[in-house]
């Protein structure tokens, strides 16, 4: 179960990037565009304990069930944040 909270998490912080939204345009020091940005910053700290732990010596002997997991995962917050940006008439393409 603990393998699967990280790959989750590790799947929603590193699929789900709501500053990738922002326009180009948006102004720097809008106060929703600095928290979005924060949000990013922070995400990509936590997924990188969360790469550590997943990848960790102790988790070895599950390296298969691991990867298939973090794989799964993926996959499925992946859709599931393409079926939402389409929900509110973003592309594909545009959200990457």
């Amino acid at each position: 179960m603990t393998i699967d909270i990280a790959a989750l998490g590790h799947a929603l912080h590193s699929v789900i990037r709501p500053a990738a939204l922002l326009p180009e345009e948006a102004p720097a020091q809008d106060p929703f565009v600095l928290a979005l940005r924060k949000i990013e910053f922070e995400s990509g700290r936590v997924m990188q304990a969360q790469i550590l732990f997943l990848k960790s010596a102790d988790l070895l002997p599950l390296r298969d069930a691991v990867n298939a997991t973090v794989e799964s995962r993926h996959l499925q917050v992946r859709k599931l944040w393409e079926e939402m940006l389409a929900g509110i008439g973003v592309e594909r393409s545009k959200a990457r």
